[in-house]
């Protein structure tokens, strides 16, 4: 846990003009620090977690931002107003109550829809960020200046956290890029973010993550992380990939849609080639458009599959039904199953439109 302590005033001004120097000297950044900390930290060594298909070496951030791929990962999403609008902890307010025409409540309604829409922006699906190693500076004559490191953070105001420079004098005297949990409290303590702690919660250990993935409290495990960890943290794609796979293996598919997380579960499982379960709910659940969007989807990640290469012979305007059928006959693993959901889907669109025309 970090604790400020103030500098000895005995060396502290020599010791920041040495220090300011040598940033100007080796054009670290051209913004002035503002303020400085002598902090006491901990860096943590966080592995890496590995990916189900060893897909690591594939960066998906370029294929995640893809406007096809956000138009697909939109639509598949879904919006039940009654799920996006539900209930959320809030400060009670007395009602307002107005009289509207029928054309100014359509109006309400349209600007209801756009604020609700933004609850479903997708968290960025992205590698594990890696540390910077390499020293900006080695200065032998600082070595053993004091006990502990020197945190030095820019405070400059309207710079975005990942933007902000912070850096460290260690005890050895070498000045080196703040590792990245340090850098995190550092953000934390001057431009601090509601829902976010300065410490991680015990929630995200192992075992207690285990517990409330038992209990089913996905979404609030996964807003929760995105509360208290940036996009590229090892351990927001850890915790988030485990509810993935959670949610998969349960067949609870339905628990994320109309949320921000669906389409981060659907990214996930197509880029990994773990789409089959997410594709049965869909049709056990006549989502046929939905269905025919994952599989485009599953193209678009995958150009050199066998399954991009059948569906391209296969004319734009195909019903869901080919579509569909062209990934299980290419590239799936669960070919009896999503078979037979395919075709009773068709059997019961079938028989609605006899019903119909009866």
């Amino acid at each position: 846990m970090a604790a400020s302590i103030p500098f000895r005033l005995q060396n502290s001004l020599s010791f920041i003009n040495e220090t300011f120097l040598q940033f100007v000297n080796l054009k670290v950044r051209h913004r002035s620090f503002s303020s400085c900390s002598k902090v006491l930290f901990a860096s943590s060594d966080v592995k890496a977690p590995s990916s189900p298909e060893g897909n690591n070496e594939r960066d998906p951030f370029p294929m995640f931002v893809d406007s096809r791929v956000q138009d697909i990962l939109s639509r598949i999403t879904g919006f039940d107003i009654l799920k996006v609008a539900g209930p959320h902890k809030r400060h009670l307010e007395k009602p307002k109550y107005k009289l509207l025409t029928d054309a100014e409540l359509k109006g309400e309604m349209a600007i209801a829809k756009e604020r609700l829409s933004k609850r479903l922006q997708i968290p960025p699906f992205m590698n594990p960020r890696k540390p910077n190693l390499t020293p900006l500076a080695v200065d032998p004559d600082l070595a053993h200046f004091d006990t502990s490191s020197y945190v030095f953070t820019d405070v400059t105001f309207g710079i975005a956290d990942r933007d902000r420079s912070v850096v460290v004098r260690e005890t050895d005297g070498t000045l080196r890029v703040a590792p990245w949990d340090v850098k995190d409290r550092m953000n934390q303590i001057y431009n601090p973010r509601e829902g976010k702690e300065y410490l991680k919660p015990q929630m995200f250990e192992e075992r207690n993550l285990e517990r409330m993935i038992s209990e089913k409290n996905y979404v609030y495990i996964l807003d929760r992380a995105c509360c208290q960890f940036e996009p590229d943290d090892p351990d927001f794609i850890r915790t988030t990939h485990r509810i993935y796979r959670a949610v998969d293996e349960a067949g609870d598919h339905d628990d994320l849609r109309s949320t921000r997380h669906f389409g981060s579960l659907a990214f996930y499982l197509t880029w990994h080639k773990m789409a089959d379960l997410l594709l049965l709910d869909m049709l056990n659940r006549d989502l046929a458009s939905d269905a025919k969007d994952l599989v485009r989807l599953y193209t678009i990640l995958h150009p050199d599959s066998s399954c991009a290469a059948s569906l391209s012979q296969v004319s734009s305007d195909s019903s869901a039904a080919q579509v569909v059928q062209v990934y299980i006959d290419t590239a799936s693993t669960l070919r009896d199953e999503l078979q037979l959901a395919l075709q009773a889907m068709e059997d019961a669109r079938k028989a609605d439109r006899n019903g119909l025309k009866k």
